[in-house]
């Protein structure tokens, strides 16, 4: 269920105003590149947040209607490694680690949507203590036919906490909360 609240949270962006200003100079940023039923190139300031109760590393970014959203579930903490990009509703409830990727934009005359299915996530942690990534994916639309072949990266993410409950419960009603609340994230963690 996770998985799949991302690729909605990433549908949602443009729609309820809840984006992350694409003009901001500086600071953490993802990029992308997309071919295939559609080809377009996208850039903009992103964020990351560690979201306790699911166990999960949402990471998003948005510049007008377009947004791409990426979550990951690493085994324990947020580590550097290989995580295979599954469909969401797979990467949430397979053994970590593992990631799911969805992205949206305004076509001429709708709104496109699209999820990965395959690829990799290749996340690294730099000396300072920010995550940076590169990522290659295949991704099916929502609706409709096509595909796509989305490459990526992203650097300079310091992720915060997430409210709690940020995004409910796991898939079968129970929560991946392995560790008390006032321990600190596994994102802010120094390795």
């Amino acid at each position: 269920m996770s998985g799949r609240l991302v690729v909605a949270a990433v549908l949602a962006l443009g729609a309820t105003g809840c984006r992350t200003p694409g003009s901001a100079p500086g600071g953490p940023r993802l990029t992308a590149r997309w071919t295939g039923a559609d080809t377009a190139e996208f850039s903009a300031r992103a964020e990351a947040e560690w979201c306790d109760s699911l166990h999960l590393l949402e990471i998003r970014a948005a510049a007008g209607d377009t947004g791409v959203g990426i979550a990951l579930y690493p085994p324990d903490t947020i580590d550097a490694g290989t995580y295979p990009i599954r469909r969401p509703e797979v990467a949430d409830t397979t053994l970590p680690p593992s990631a799911a990727i969805g992205l949206r934009w305004f076509s001429k005359t709708s709104v496109l949507g699209f999820q990965g299915d395959s690829g990799e996530l290749t996340l690294e942690r730099r000396p300072d203590g920010s995550l940076a990534g590169r990522f290659t994916a295949a991704a099916r639309p929502l609706v409709g036919n096509g595909r796509l072949h989305v490459t990526g990266s992203f650097d300079a993410l310091r992720p915060t906490r997430a409210a709690p409950g940020c995004a409910g419960q796991a898939a079968g009603g129970a929560t991946r909360a392995d560790r008390p609340e006032d321990e600190e994230p596994a994102a802010d963690r120094k390795d």
